[in-house]
């Protein structure tokens, strides 16, 4: 059996374990099968998935993460600001900013006192990848159908890296968690169900694919501005308030239209865990 060294650290409600691969010498493994462990509420720690810590050649370090079910993930904006936490708490995040390669950019965070800021970049249109949403983007440029259950559904389908589908409604969020379940299993998506509160405020409730209904979930609610933005529903510039099931995220979509996530961190518990690579007969 394998002893790894960990942190698990949360975030509105969503927990995600750290493994620090630039100090412990960690040998090739099944990741995937690493993180259903670890992430079992029974025989690991109760996650929503695992992150690796590893050198990077294009910035400080990189993130690698799996889900809980053991899929990959391209990027997470919940867990590139834990990661900051988490390295604030051992002395890693000295400078004002650090960068973070992830499978689809290079991520740059700030911290001001305990707060940690994720810049995510650019939001992009997930019907043509290659353009980049703006102040003069058309709802048509992200915008299309979706078949349903209950009909058809206009959904916003908007990437920021990981790849979202935004759903607005007036109703109650809870009556669309069933079908959000098919919509992301069916388009492999992360689905986010939006009602605006005002120009400055919304809602959010988040299916996650490899997850599941979270508490919270960064690239979404950014996802969410996104779309909410581009529409004329919220304003740019100025901090937004996310509330999710977890807890409330502030976002901003800034003068270079990147997204910037921000929110509340804590630790709850570090150990060794050991891991049994290969299952006994």
């Amino acid at each position: 059996m394998l002893p790894i060294f960990f942190t698990k650290l949360s975030t509105s409600e969503n927990n995600l374990i750290i493994i620090n691969a630039l100090e412990q010498s960690i040998p090739s493994l099944d990741y995937a099968t690493l993180a259903k462990d670890m992430s079992d509420p029974v025989k690991g720690m109760a996650s929503d998935g695992v992150i690796l810590l590893l050198p990077s050649e294009l910035a400080d370090m990189k993130m690698t993460i799996y889900n809980r079910d053991g899929s990959r993930a391209k990027t997470c904006g919940n867990g590139l600001r834990l990661i900051g936490h988490y390295l604030l708490e051992i002395d890693r995040f000295l400078n004002p900013t650090l960068t973070i390669e992830t499978d689809v950019n290079v991520c740059t965070l700030t911290r001001q006192d305990h707060t940690i800021t994720v810049d995510l970049g650019f939001a992009h249109s997930l019907i043509d990848p290659y353009q980049t949403l703006s102040l003069t983007s058309h709802p048509k440029d992200y915008c299309s159908e979706i078949e349903t259950s209950s009909g058809n559904w206009h959904v916003d389908m908007i990437s920021m890296g990981n790849s979202h589908f935004i759903i607005y409604t007036e109703d109650d969020h809870d009556t669309f968690i069933n079908e959000s379940k098919r919509i992301s299993k069916q388009h492999d998506v992360n689905v986010g169900i939006v009602t605006i509160i005002n120009s400055t405020q919304l809602k959010l409730t988040t299916y996650e694919r490899g997850v599941g209904l979270t508490g919270s979930c960064g690239t979404n609610a950014a996802a969410a501005v996104a779309s909410a933005v581009t529409r004329g529903l919220l304003k740019p510039y100025t901090p937004l308030t996310v509330y999710t099931p977890g807890g409330d995220l502030t976002l901003i979509w800034n003068e270079e239209a990147h997204l910037l996530v921000s929110g509340h961190c804590t630790k709850v518990c570090c150990g060794t865990y050991f891991f049994q690579n290969e299952k006994e007969d």
